[in-house]
């Protein structure tokens, strides 16, 4: 006769499952994180903002850089998505501050919540918020005369490249909001270089046009690599002379800043 199985008693403690694994926490995180990011506003910025600066530049530069012999759709939408992947950037260190102040870490911290599934959560909202500007600014673009002269796999190229430098930036954004505790300082801190980068690149002129002892900095600029290497995937000058600056950028920032945001992470879990 075989013993009857254990039943628990009325009211004793259940006892705690296992975790339920990164892939779970990381699902669990990305949906509370896209929604936030998704939301009315969090659409304005991705979206509607850089729409809005798209329609201010061709009002102020089409007809100048039409007298030059340039294309604007084809010179400037590049630079609009440059643009608008930073403040995405941007936008996304603010949410990761405001997170921390509110007492989001710390309840993650006392949960079973593994903090590389956050960190990666994060990431691929950043990555998707990338995607999605692109798509609007290329789509804008397009009624600006904006196209790709090399076909799908270039305009694939092209959104990969977006979404990596989207990341890529973010993670340099994350390390300052994981250092910084004081929102207005951050937000000061983080918008403080965007309008310098993106002056001092090809953005709007090219390099040569600069002053001389200005040149070797705009050609050197990692907006400008980003620049140039979205242009020549979108145009018949893809090589890779034109496109390594940009891919070197990409991969070195990626590199720097994945170990300087980890880095960040583990300090912020330690206090």
């Amino acid at each position: 006769m075989s013993a009857a199985p254990d039943v628990a008693a009325p009211g004793a403690p259940v006892s705690p499952g296992r975790p339920a694994g990164r892939g779970h926490d990381f699902q669990v995180l990305f949906d509370r994180l896209r929604v936030r990011s998704f939301s009315r506003g969090g659409l304005v910025a991705t979206v509607v903002q850089p729409l809005v600066f798209f329609a201010i530049f061709y009002c102020t530069f089409a007809v100048m850089l039409d007298e030059q012999g340039i294309e604007f759709g084809r010179f400037v939408t590049p630079t609009v998505l440059v643009q608008a992947l930073m403040f995405v950037a941007i936008g996304s260190a603010t949410d990761l501050a405001a997170d921390r102040s509110s007492g989001f870490f710390s309840r993650l911290l006392t949960s079973p919540v593994d903090m590389g599934a956050m960190s990666l959560a994060h990431l691929a909202v950043v990555a998707l918020q990338g995607l999605l500007s692109s798509v609007a600014v290329v789509l804008a673009g397009h009624l600006a005369g904006f196209r790709f002269d090399h076909g799908v796999f270039a305009a694939l190229g092209f959104v990969l490249f977006a979404a990596l430098f989207t990341v890529a930036l973010s993670l340099a954004t994350a390390t300052i909001a994981l250092r910084l505790r004081n929102l207005e300082a951050l937000s000061a801190v983080l918008h403080l270089p965007y309008l310098p980068l993106l002056v001092l690149s090809t953005g709007f002129v090219e390099a040569d046009l600069f002053p001389g002892w200005l040149q070797p900095v705009v050609s050197a600029s990692p907006v400008s690599g980003a620049i140039d290497t979205l242009r020549a995937l979108s145009t018949t000058e893809l090589s890779w002379s034109a496109t390594l600056p940009g891919l070197a950028w990409v991969a070195g920032l990626l590199v720097l800043f994945s170990w300087t945001t980890t880095v960040a992470f583990r300090k912020v879990a330690i206090r």
